[in-house]
């Protein structure tokens, strides 16, 4: 459908800084507002226990399909629905250094529902939230927000986390955020229905929905030694 008016100029006028500025803005939005989401966490302590017996929705020992997390929820929302941000720090975090840093995806959920939702996780989790958690982590964490700079990334860091624009024409189709780990030199996309190894992340972006995803901002980790 052709879109008339203000909505047909909103792709053209945001840049990412301000996509993602106007997301970190509900963030904060979000934080002054009193809620208690406790009543998650005892049924998400169950539900990922019975996963991790029987590994449902895992792939050595990577979440790879989102849509299988009907039965774990995230504020208001379920993780098939609005949990992919928090399922990409799930996949780094058990990817990097062995495991080392592994944390358990209930005490992932708890601790964006702390800070970093969005409309009571219905519209997911920000983007600068999951930079600013990965450093308190006391991690190398690179950022940026500026769609050039993706593939300079991804030579130099080792892990990353990459959010997009779903459509680049339409604001309006969502976000999407993964993990994409690296190993020499190739690029493989967790979680997005991508099977291939790429040579750069911007092939990655390239290679979502159909080539009409749009890089909205790129964490980069480095491993240490």
């Amino acid at each position: 459908m052709k879109k008339h008016g203000l909505v047909a100029k909103i792709p053209g006028k945001l840049n990412t800084a301000m996509v993602v500025g106007f997301i970190d803005g509900l963030r904060r939005i979000e934080k002054k507002i009193p809620r208690n989401f406790s009543g998650n966490d005892q049924a998400n302590v169950e539900a990922y226990a019975m996963r991790l017996e029987t590994g449902s929705g895992f792939t050595n020992g990577l979440i790879e399909r989102q849509a299988a997390f009907t039965d774990m929820s995230l504020g208001k929302s379920t993780l098939d629905y609005s949990g992919c941000e928090v399922i990409a720090v799930y996949n780094l975090l058990a990817s990097y250094a062995g495991g080392e840093f592994k944390v358990p995806l209930p005490r992932l959920i708890e601790i964006f529902e702390n800070d970093g939702i969005l409309h009571a996780g219905r519209f997911g989790v920000s983007p600068r939230s999951i930079r600013d958690y990965l450093r308190s982590l006391g991690l190398e964490v690179n950022y940026t927000e500026a769609e050039g700079d993706f593939d300079v990334l991804g030579v130099f860091c080792d892990h990353f986390i990459l959010t997009v624009m779903n459509d680049r024409e339409d604001i309006f189709q969502q976000i999407h955020t993964l993990y994409i780990s690296k190993e020499s030199e190739r690029f493989t996309a967790h979680n997005a229905g991508l099977r291939m190894r790429y040579y750069s992340i911007g092939e990655i972006i390239g290679s979502l929905n159909r080539g009409r995803a749009k890089g909205l901002c790129l964490i980069g980790v480095k491993n240490h030694y």
